[in-house]
Order: structure tokens, then sequence, then C-alpha cells
């Protein structure tokens, strides 16, 4: 009988094996489903703190601050406007490089240096002095270190963890609760420690996450046992998934279902930052007040955290193509409250709708990702679909103000945003099929030519 393959601890102990000899009795039996679902339990909580704690005190904080940390770096609101782009546009440039790194590196040592980053540059804020160095805090420490902290990392970690209730744990590990309840936390303690203190507190709490991310264990395999839900399937005689072959850059991007996939979800992230853009001066336009329109931010907000769990649970339930498409259909429908005239209780409604679809855009695509390319690829996948996002997110506001300029109102851009989304519900709905038939006959991925 061959050797196993051993993994090799990061820091330090024994080694383990990553590929068990067929006919092992250990990973067997009720108990051992057991402490899978245990340790799967632990990992999403992890996963949910380091998520939650770097990207949700980089971006709710901000609004808190921003006006305060104009002042304390003399920066002018453009400035202070490119630091979260800058943010955002290094969680999309470096998804496909943390996504090559996963498999080599591993999880742990990756979301341990990014919380080392980010509490670094949280820590380093209240001393930059200037906008410049502010921006370049941001921009090689905050930004990296909240991308390595997650989403990609957690993903893959709950994704590994996991193969059956995917979606509705990677939904619980990605609720944007930090970056919700942060802004009116952070409102609170400038009155108790300022704005140097709230960053230093800032610096704290990432660092406090460190000791968790420790005791992550990346696979099943490194405990001696299988995901959870791979028992259910041995006993019911379902076998066990034929490993999917290794993609790499040339195959994915002549795979069709890829570019469908990737495109969709591009267009649903850009929507949602379009309209976190232009809310307020639609609903001004419109006539309402402007504590209305933050009311409605808020709502939206808030509401994520209910759709992240919904969205991955309909991914378990169904496919995650189904949850991608509604979630675009359905908001191609409720967007169309923001063009005809209506009521306020109609617009709440609207917020908590769009807010949850795209609070569940997530956890929905990781489903799919991982039904359609295998767990194997899922890193690399998913950090390419990231970087695949980044036009959408970046250009699809600044199209709906210039259309706003050149048409005198909203009624346009509204309804090429509206177009887009139906667009991309159409290529989701492509995705159900493929995505029913591939999991029906145990394949992670689809078929992707060598050539």
């Amino acid at each position: 009988m061959s050797r196993p393959l051993r993994w090799r601890h990061p820091f330090g102990g024994n080694d383990t094996p990553l590929m068990e000899p067929a006919g092992t009795a250990q990973g067997g039996g009720a108990e051992a489903e057991n402490q899978a679902r245990a340790y799967g339990r632990r990992m999403t909580l992890i996963g949910f703190a380091s998520f939650n704690v770097g990207t949700g005190l980089c971006y709710g904080t901000f609004g808190a601050l921003v006006l305060h940390l104009e002042e304390l770096f003399d920066a002018d609101r453009a400035a202070m406007g490119m630091a979260l782009s800058l943010v955002a546009l290094l969680h999309g440039l470096t998804a496909p490089i943390i996504g090559m790194l996963i498999p080599r590196t591993g999880v742990r040592p990756l979301m341990i240096s990014g919380a080392v980053l980010a509490s670094l540059g949280f820590a380093l804020l209240p001393f930059a002095g200037d906008s410049l160095k502010m921006l370049s805090i941001y921009g090689l420490l905050i930004g990296p270190g909240t991308a390595l902290m997650g989403p990609l990392p957690v993903l893959t970690l709950v994704s590994n963890w996991y193969a059956r209730g995917q979606g509705r744990m990677i939904g619980f590990a990605m609720m944007p609760v930090v970056v919700t309840i942060s802004p009116m936390a952070t409102v609170w303690l400038l009155t108790l420690l300022g704005v140097q203190g709230v960053l230093l507190a800032a610096a704290v709490a990432v660092a406090a996450v460190i000791p968790f991310q420790l005791l992550i264990v990346e696979r099943p395999v490194q405990v001696h046992l299988r995901s959870v839900g791979a028992e259910q399937e041995r006993n019911a005689g379902v076998p066990h998934p034929t490993p999917a072959r290794t993609l790499n850059f040339h195959q994915l991007w002549r795979n069709p279902h890829f570019i469908m996939m990737a495109t969709a979800a591009g267009v649903v992230a850009g929507a949602g930052v379009a309209k976190s853009a232009h809310l307020v001066p639609i609903l001004i336009e419109q006539g309402w007040a402007l504590d209305h329109a933050a009311l409605l931010l808020a709502i939206s907000g808030a509401t994520g955290v209910l759709g992240s769990l919904l969205f991955g649970m309909i991914a378990d339930r169904w496919s995650g193509a189904t949850a991608l498409a509604t979630g675009a259909f359905v908001q191609t429908v409720v967007w169309l409250i923001l063009i005809l005239p209506t009521s306020f209780p109609l617009l709440i409604a609207d917020a908590v709708i769009i807010g949850m679809c795209g609070g569940g855009l997530m956890s929905a695509k990781a489903v799919l990702v991982s039904r359609l390319f295998g767990r194997e690829n899922f890193p690399f996948v998913a950090g390419i679909s990231s970087l695949t996002a980044v036009p959408f997110l970046f250009l699809l506001s600044p199209l709906a103000g210039f259309l706003r300029q050149q048409s005198g109102d909203y009624d346009l851009p509204l309804l090429v945003i509206i177009g887009l989304l139906a667009l991309a519900g159409l290529m989701n709905l492509a995705l159900v099929r493929v995505e029913t038939r591939a999991r029906a006959a145990d394949i992670r991925r689809p078929a992707v030519s060598a050539a």
C-alpha cells in the first residue's frame, strides 16, 4: 500500500496525512460525523469573526469617522473618498493572488498575516499626519490585510469543512454584522476615546482575532475526519467525488460557464455599489428628506445579514445558480420602485429586499463555484471571479452619474441597471441545469477544454 501524503503543521507538531488510504477506519461513523460538525462550527465561527472584524471595522467605522479624519489629516473630501476605493480595488486585485497562495501556504498563515497587517494599519493611522500617509496606510496595510482576513480565505475554510449545508454555514460566516453595528458604536466611542482612541481600539480588536486564527484546522483530513455530510453520502452509497482537474487561467477564461457566473456576479455587486452611491440624490430629487434616505441605507445594510443566511439556505436546498437568479430577478422588479412615484413604506420594502439580495450574493456564489469547479479549485476560481467583478464595481456607479447628467434625471440610468440585472438573472438561470447536472453526476466542475 502506498504511503499517504503528509501535511506539515505550519507552526510545528506532527505531520498529518493529507490523503488517507482507502478502507481506513479513521473518519467513519456517527461519532466522527459529530466531531466534524463540532470542528466545522468552530471554523465557521472563527471565519465569521475574522471577516467581520477585519472588513466590518474597515468599512463600518469609516463613515462615522470621515469628518474627524478630514480634520486630523487636513485632507479634502476627494482624498478621503479614495481611502475605501483603494481598499475595494486591492480586494479585487489581490483576490487572484490570494487564491493561488491558499493551496501553497494554507488559509491560516494568510489570515494571521492579514490580521497583523490590518491591526498595524489601524494602529499607525492616528500618527499618519497627512492625507498621503493616510492613503498609504490604507493601500499598503489595511486594504491587503482585510483582504487576507477574508472573504476568500474564509469562504475556502468553510467550504473545506462542509460537503452538505455549505451554503447555510457560508451565509452565517459572511453575515455583515459588524459593518452594520460599528457606525453606531463608533459614534458612541468617539465621545469616550476621541478619534485616535477609536482607531487604536480598532487595532486592538483586529489583533484580538489572532489567537482564534491560530486554532484554525484547514481541512478535515488533518484531524482524520471527513467533511460534514460526506459520511451520510458514503452510507447512502454515493461514490466519493472524483477530484476536479486543476484549472489554469487559459482554461478558465475559455469556459463559458465561468464567464457567465463571473459577469452576472459582477453586475449584481456593481449595482449594489451604484445604489449606495446614488440612493440619496435619487430620493432627494424625488422630494424626500435626507434623514429618510439615510434611514433607507441603514435598513438596506442591516437586512444583508438576513440575506446572507437566506440565500445560503436556498443554495443548499435547490442550487447556487437558482439563488443567484432569484436575487437578480427580484432586484429587477424592486428597482422599478425607485422610478415610479411611490410611498415611503414601499421604499422601505425596496431597501429590505435589495439589502437581502445583496447580502446573499457571496454565500450563493460560493456554493455555485464549489459545485461547478470543485472544492480543490475553489480558491483559484473564486479569486479570478473577484477580479472579474472589479470593472463592474468601479464603472456602474460613474456610468449612472454620467447618464443622469446627460439625461437630466435618474430614469435612464435606473433602466440601464435594471436591464443589466435582468441579463444577470438570465445568465444565472442558464447555469441552473449545469449545476444540477454536475451535482447529480457527482462532478464538481463543468467540462473544460484542455486545448
